[in-house]
């Protein structure tokens, strides 16, 4: 295998684009549905600034060849609770006027995907670029971010997929998590989506 590491990001032009692009390809419908189709505006101003959930302090880079290969965006249950207000101010701020339009949904998304106990360590993006897929590295950074979770004092980690994408629910499942739940779903611009939650004790 290439040279490969998992590195923190940086708020670099190539880390900010690397960033945008990962996080629509982890839900390549819901998230431009979600926003309004500003999505990507949004998304480079979240990841640039600190302290609210989409951060690049929250973002880890599986990088092969100096290249980013895929990311995953995580964060534990304190860090839920004192980020979100920050979080709603900048899609506010970013979204301007479509805000209002998207509102119920963004409610939606954040009561249901941003649920959190305490003690949870939670996977809001995983994503790799097609082509360094199969190759272990999803593996290697959910083993890194387990680590991370444990670290931290965590005692489960959780993530929501979307049900139609089998292929992420059994790689989740082949690392031990299991649905938790029934599907939830909502609808945007006459388009249903919907989430299963998958969770792992890790004590």
């Amino acid at each position: 295998m290439a040279e490969h590491s998992i590195v923190q990001a940086g708020v670099t032009a190539e880390d900010t684009e690397d960033f945008n692009r990962l996080f629509v390809i982890s839900a390549p419908k819901f998230v431009p549905a979600l926003y309004g189709g500003i999505h990507e505006r949004v998304n480079r101003n979240l990841y640039r600034y600190r302290g609210n959930v989409l951060s690049y302090e929250h973002t880890r880079f599986m990088r092969v060849d100096g290249k980013n290969a895929g990311m995953i965006v995580a964060y534990d249950w304190k860090q839920n609770k004192s980020q979100q207000t920050k979080t709603t101010l900048l899609i506010l701020r970013y979204m301007r006027a479509r805000f209002m339009k998207q509102a119920r949904h963004l409610q939606w998304a954040g009561q249901e995907l941003g649920k959190m106990d305490d003690g949870t360590y939670y996977i809001a993006c995983l994503a790799f670029y097609e082509e360094f897929r199969n190759q272990g590295l999803g593996a290697e950074i959910m083993a890194h971010t387990q680590e991370t979770a444990v670290k931290a004092g965590c005692t489960k980690l959780s993530l929501d997929a979307e049900t139609y994408n089998t292929d992420a629910i059994r790689f989740y499942k082949r690392f031990g998590m299991a649905e938790a739940g029934e599907p939830r779903g909502t609808t945007i611009g006459g388009e249903y989506f919907e989430f299963i939650r998958l969770s792992k004790d890790i004590k």
